[in-house]
């Protein structure tokens, strides 16, 4: 199988979190992988954190390019906070950070969950971290935004009606604005009644997974602003992607829902609810 790369940019977030045992230093699994001091081949001992389509590589070699913040020995087991790089006939990922395997680690490891649910469980954590307002309640209304009255969110709505509206893009969000009767505040303020989610309602393939809002939707919304001072690094980027491909002024403050864990259904069991009881049972500082 042709070898191929990743396009997946640097980022601190990991997507692949595995234990393993080093068992070659300056290799790889792949020709096509370069390879110099920080390249080694690691087995897969433990899937702790990943997507579907890694959860199950436990006992095979991969290729790990070793983040050069730590020197490592063969033998010696890791735990690695990896990102894909390249594909072929083995695998190749590059390491955020690694760690060494303690008594505690290993006991907690033990009693690990499915993987696949871990990596769901984590980025509801991140999600709620960096959410600037979490609420629950109910959607009374979907509508277009104000902004649109009928046309395309583009440089009409920035104002700019003395220049030509540009033409639609093929990944067009087709935002929509759910209203949202609050029932409690978990994190944030907000003291009106009433809450305005903006979403994409386009099935595009940009758009798909994030959350698609209509009357009678009940659960946790986990909120974030679209303003470039408050907006978290993942927010940032899609917010000024958004602004490239449809006009709309990434600073424009609004309340958005893009990723797929944004909302939570109640009849969902765990995830946003685990986080609202947990952060509540926390004790004052």
């Amino acid at each position: 199988m042709p070898a191929r790369s990743s396009r997946r940019k640097e980022s601190s977030e990991p997507t692949f979190i595995f234990k393993g045992t080093v068992q070659k230093l300056k290799s790889a699994t792949m020709p096509q992988v370069p390879v110099d001091d920080r390249t080694i081949i690691a087995s897969v001992d433990q899937v702790l954190d990943a997507p579907p389509n890694l959860a199950k590589l436990t006992g095979q070699k991969i290729t790990v390019r070793l983040s050069g913040t730590v020197k490592v020995r063969v033998g010696q087991q890791m735990i690695f906070h990896t990102v894909s790089w390249i594909y072929g006939d083995s695998m190749a990922v590059q390491a955020i950070s690694e760690e060494k395997v303690g008594g505690v680690r290993m006991a907690a490891l033990a009693a690990a969950p499915d993987p696949v649910q871990r990596r769901a469980a984590r980025q509801k954590r991140e999600r709620f971290a960096t959410a600037d307002l979490v609420v629950s309640g109910k959607v009374l209304a979907v509508r277009l935004p104000p902004t649109a009255a009928g046309k395309k969110l583009g440089v009409r709505a920035a104002g700019l009606t003395k220049r030509p509206v540009k033409p639609v893009s093929e990944h067009d969000p087709k935002w929509r604005e759910a209203v949202v009767e609050v029932g409690d505040v978990h994190k944030g303020t907000h003291r009106k009644k009433e809450v305005v989610v903006r979403f994409p309602a386009s099935m595009d393939v940009m758009w798909y997974h994030a959350p698609k809002f209509h009357p009678g939707q009940q659960g946790y919304f986990m909120l974030h602003k679209t303003d470039e001072e408050t907006a978290p690094p993942a927010t940032k980027k899609k917010g000024a992607r958004m602004a490239s491909l449809t006009g709309q002024p990434a600073t424009e403050k609004a309340y958005m829902a893009l990723d797929p864990v944004d909302f939570q259904p109640f009849t969902e069991a765990g995830g946003v609810k685990t986080i609202i009881d947990a952060s509540e049972d926390e004790p004052d500082k």
